[in-house]
């Protein structure tokens, strides 16, 4: 018991590694009680699917659009400054969002605005993120803490949501924003006394660079194929989080509570995923996975849209995390490996 625990867990053995860990948790489970927080209550305010919708166009289309200039900066400076710098701007500008629902001037405006800053920063933050992961641990222990930080990913998705809906119908989404903000501190503070390896400094243009990441998948057929995938899959699931105050209301006839249950069910069929994703140590059985596990999300999906019961949907949920995780983990980390260090933060992108 003790072997196979320590075999599941021996990427936490790096003390730097274990400390970002552990603070990832609060962070993750105050990113799903703001996601949950921020469609309902601009669903509460105007009552519009289309402005549902624009709200994750504003948060997901600068990551669509900035993410090459992201990679590129993020192969290029201090990894712990701008994370440092990430996390700080995050506290501040979901602080803001909070005093203003708390101080009853939030509007639809403000709203959007608020999305399109989370958005912006959101497209350093994610890649750079997993950029450090590799740069934590050694080679051998990449793809067990890949699978430990999307097993906890997926925890926080099962209870945050369900915390974020109950949050929500007793006090109000203001305190999901305030939970949100001070979910990043212990984060900031373990980026604060963090140490990481020198990094070789930028010899070439900004846009030298860039293109050499842009070259670097053109000419790894497997690298494309992966990246093309993964943007797909993401197309289609990604939006199901974003209209669950749609779905749940319109087309179920339930509340906020039940849109948070819906969503941490996505997150247990994750967990499944990740589980029976760390159980398989060879590489070469990875490449199974983004295909298969995309076709299975496709028909998950397709369900959901057919459906107009609140338990079928329900059920559906399950094994649409279990297909959305085992398609984005497997991919992960077969990119953590195929791309070389210097050129993470571009392939990310």
């Amino acid at each position: 018991m003790s072997n196979g625990w320590h075999r599941m867990a021996r990427a936490l053995g790096h003390p730097d590694y274990r400390r970002y860990f552990f603070a990832q948790l609060p962070l993750l489970i105050g990113t799903w009680i703001h996601l949950i927080a921020m469609g309902w209550l601009m669903w509460r305010l105007n009552g519009s699917p289309w402005l549902v919708g624009l709200l994750a166009v504003c948060e997901l289309g600068p990551i669509f659009l900035l993410s090459p200039i992201a990679g590129t900066v993020i192969d290029r400076v201090n990894l712990r400054k701008l994370l440092i710098v990430l996390q700080a701007s995050f506290i501040v500008l979901v602080g803001l969002l909070a005093f203003a629902t708390f101080a009853e001037v939030i509007s639809v405006g403000i709203l959007l605005m608020a999305s399109l800053g989370i958005g912006i920063l959101t497209t350093f933050d994610i890649p750079a993120r997993q950029v450090l992961v590799a740069e934590l641990v050694e080679t051998d222990d990449l793809r067990n803490a890949i699978t430990l930080n999307s097993i906890l990913f997926n925890l926080a998705r099962l209870i945050g949501p369900a915390v974020g809906g109950a949050v929500i119908a007793f006090f109000g989404e203001e305190w999901c924003f305030l939970l949100k903000a001070l979910s990043l501190v212990p984060m900031l503070a373990v980026l604060l006394r963090m140490t990481l390896p020198p990094r070789r400094a930028a010899d070439r243009h900004f846009f030298s660079d860039m293109r050499q990441g842009f070259a670097f998948v053109r000419s790894h057929a497997e690298v494309a194929r992966l990246l093309f995938l993964v943007g797909a899959c993401s197309f289609c699931s990604v939006p199901y989080f974003y209209f669950l105050p749609v779905l749940a209301q319109e087309m179920l006839q339930q509340d906020a509570d039940a849109a948070g249950v819906l969503m941490s069910l996505t997150g247990l069929g994750a967990i499944l995923a990740a589980g029976l994703l760390t159980a398989r140590d060879r590489f070469d059985q990875l490449w199974f996975w983004p295909a298969w596990s995309a076709v299975f999300l496709g028909c998950s999906l397709i369900g959901m849209g057919f459906s107009s019961s609140y338990h079928i949907t329900a059920f559906l949920a399950v094994p649409l995390g279990f297909a959305n995780l085992s398609q984005s983990l497997s991919s992960n980390i077969l990119l953590q490996h195929l791309a070389p260090r210097g050129l993470r933060g571009r392939v990310f992108g």
